[in-house]
C-alpha cells in the first residue's frame, strides 16, 4: 500500500461527464465531483462534443474538488485518465477548428474501408496494433483534411491534449491515448510515418510524445489561481481510460481480464509483451513502461440497453419498483436463449472481431408465445454475446481466461451478471469501487512519483463486491447457441445489397 499521506486528485475525462476523483493510500475515493456534458448529433453517423464545454466541465470538477477535499487532506498530485480516440483540427492559434469527433463518430467509415484494402494495411495494423476503422483519428483525420475546417488546421489533437493545453501550456500526448490512433507505433514509442503520410499529415501536426509516467509541475497562472491548487503540484500525465481500467481493477495477467459495459463496452488483458492477433481481430495499446493491452470494443453497451428500455421497456412500473429492476426481474423469469429468440446487438455497427460497419440489429425467431420478458432476456444475452467474441479472440491469442472483472452500467443487474458469467464460462468479479480508470490514473501517479514500484500494487490493492460462478450447463447451452449466431450473423450479411 502507500504511505498515509499520498493523496491523488485525478480528473476522469469520460464520454458523458468528467468525474475528479480524490483517492486516498488504500485505493479508496473519498471525494467524487461529477460533470455532466452533452454528445451532440448533427448528421447521421456524426458524434461529436464541443471541446469547450468539456473544457469547461474539468475545470468546474477540478476546482470543486480540491475545494472541497476532505479535511487534513494535502493533494501529492494531480493526474488524468481520458476517453480515447477523440480528435479535434486546431487552427494556427489554438482555437477548435472542428468539434471533438469522438469514437462512436463513423463519419468516416468509407475513408477506413478504402484503407483497409491498400497493400500497406497489414503492415500498418502490425506496427500500430490498430484494425483499421472509423473509430480511430487515422480516418478520422484523412476525411478532416477533406473539409474546409481541416485544410485550414495546423494541429490535431484528442479532447486529453486540449484540457492539459490550457492547464499546463504544452501539447502532449502520452502513449496510451496515441496508442488508440491508429498512428502510433506501439513498438517503437513514435508516431508511424506511413499511417501518417495516408492520413495527409505531417509529424508537427501531431502532439510531441511522452511517458504516461511524465510530471509537469508548472501550471498556467489564470487557472491556478482560479482552482486554488498551489503552483508546483506534480501534474502527472497519465492514460487513456480503457488502458487505465485495466489497472485499476488489478485485472494485469495471471488469466485475469477487464470488461466495462458503458455506453460501449470493451474486454481487455494485459501482457508484458506487445502481442499482435495475427487475425486482425484486435488491437493492442502500450499503457505504461513494459505493459500492453490487448482486447476489443463493440458498440453493443449500454447504449444498446438504453435503446431497448425507452423503446420496448415495461409499459407500466408501479412507483415501488424501479424501471430497472422491473425489466431485471423480466429477463430472470426468461431460462436461457429466451426459447430460442435471438437478439443480434449491432444496432450501430459491428466492430471487434470482424471490424464490419454495415452489420445491423434484429429479433430472429420470434413468434406468438414469446412475451417482453423473452425480448428483454434475448436483448441481455445478446449484449454479453458480443463480449463473449472478443473474450474468446483474446483467449485464441494470448492464454485461457479464469476471472473477468466486470465494471460499468450493467454491474446493477444481478440476472446480466448471472448470464454473462454463463455465456464467458468464467468466474465474474465486481470491484467494490466503479471508479476503475480513475484508481488507474491514481497508481501511475504514485509510480511517478516514486511512491510504489509499479502498476501490480493493484492486485492486491482492490476489493470484490461480488463474485458470481458460472453454471456449467448453462454454459454449454450458449456455446453451442454462439455457433448458430455465427451462422445466422454470415447469413444476414449474405443478404445485404
Amino acid at each position: 500500500m502507500v504511505s498515509k499521506s499520498h493523496h491523488i486528485l485525478v480528473i476522469d475525462i469520460g464520454t458523458t461527464a468528467t468525474k475528479a476523483v480524490i483517492f486516498d493510500s488504500t485505493g479508496t475515493p473519498v471525494a467524487i465531483v461529477r460533470k455532466n456534458y452533452p454528445m451532440l448529433t448533427p448528421q447521421p453517423d456524426w458524434v461529436e462534443q464541443d471541446p469547450k464545454i468539456v473544457l469547461k466541465g474539468v475545470l468546474e470538477a477540478l476546482k470543486e474538488a480540491y475545494k472541497n477535499k476532505p479535511m487534513g487532506v494535502d493533494i501529492d498530485a494531480v493526474s488524468f485518465s481520458s476517453q480515447m480516440y477523440s480528435i479535434i483540427a486546431l487552427s494556427p492559434n489554438g482555437h477548435p477548428l472542428s468539434n471533438s469527433l469522438i469514437w462512436s463518430d463513423r463519419r468516416s467509415a468509407t475513408t477506413a474501408e478504402v484503407f483497409r484494402q491498400l497493400p500497406q494495411a497489414k503492415e500498418i495494423y502490425q506496427s500500430t496494433g490498430c484494425p483499421i476503422d472509423a473509430i480511430y483519428p487515422f480516418s478520422k483525420i484523412a476525411w478532416l483534411k477533406n473539409t474546409s475546417e481541416g485544410k485550414k488546421a495546423s494541429k490535431f489533437i484528442s479532447i486529453k491534449e486540449y484540457v492539459l493545453h490550457r492547464l499546463i501550456g504544452d501539447y502532449v500526448a502520452d502513449w496510451s491515448i496515441a496508442s488508440a490512433t491508429g498512428l502510433f507505433d506501439i513498438h517503437q514509442k513514435r508516431w508511424h510515418l506511413q499511417a501518417l503520410h495516408l492520413a495527409g499529415i505531417a509529424e508537427n501536426e501531431l502532439s510531441p510524445l511522452v511517458s504516461p509516467r511524465t510530471i509537469f509541475t508548472h501550471w498556467n497562472p489564470d487557472v491556478i489561481q482560479d482552482i486554488g491548487i498551489p503552483q508546483g503540484t506534480p501534474c502527472v500525465i497519465g492514460g487513456g481510460d480503457g488502458a487505465l481500467a485495466s489497472v485499476g481493477v488489478g485485472a494485469i495477467g495471471e488469466g485475469i481480464a477487464a470488461v466495462n459495459v458503458g455506453t460501449s463496452a470493451a474486454a481487455r488483458y494485459m501482457t508484458s509483451k506487445p502481442i499482435i492477433d495475427p487475425y486482425g481481430r484486435l488491437w493492442t495499446y502500450l499503457v505504461d513502461e513494459g505493459w500492453w493491452v490487448i482486447g476489443g470494443i463493440v458498440s453493443s453497451g449500454g447504449i444498446v440497453y438504453d435503446w431497448f428500455t425507452q423503446n420496448m421497456g415495461p409499459r407500466e412500473v408501479s412507483p415501488e419498483t424501479h424501471e430497472h429492476e422491473t425489466i431485471d426481474d423480466k429477463a430472470a423469469q426468461i431460462p436461457p436463449g429466451a426459447e430460442d429468440l435471438i437478439f443480434i446487438p449491432y444496432l450501430s455497427g459491428e466492430q471487434c472481431p470482424v471490424w464490419d460497419p454495415h452489420t445491423t440489429g434484429s429479433f430472429l425467431g420470434l413468434t406468438l408465445r414469446h412475451t417482453r420478458a423473452h425480448l428483454v432476456r434475448a436483448v441481455y444475452e445478446g449484449i454479453a454475446r458480443s463480449i463473449a467474441r472478443v473474450l474468446q479472440s483474446i483467449e485464441h491469442t494470448i492464454e485461457p481466461i479464469k476471472e473477468v472483472r466486470v465494471t460499468g452500467g450493467l454491474i446493477n443487474s444481478s440476472t446480466w451478471l448471472q448470464l454473462a458469467s454463463d455465456m464467458f464460462g468464467t468466474r465474474i468479479y465486481v470491484p467494490e469501487t466503479q471508479e476503475g480508470s480513475a484508481l488507474g490514473a491514481a497508481v501511475m501517479a504514485w509510480v511517478a512519483l516514486g511512491f510504489v514500484p509499479d502498476i501490480l500494487i493493484t492486485r492486491k490493492m482492490g476489493k470484490a463486491k461480488t463474485f458470481i460462478e458460472p453454471n456449467n450447463n448453462h454454459h454449454a447451452y450458449y456455446q453451442q447457441q454462439s455457433k448458430r449466431v455465427e451462422k445466422i450473423l454470415e447469413a444476414l450479411k449474405s443478404t445485404r445489397s
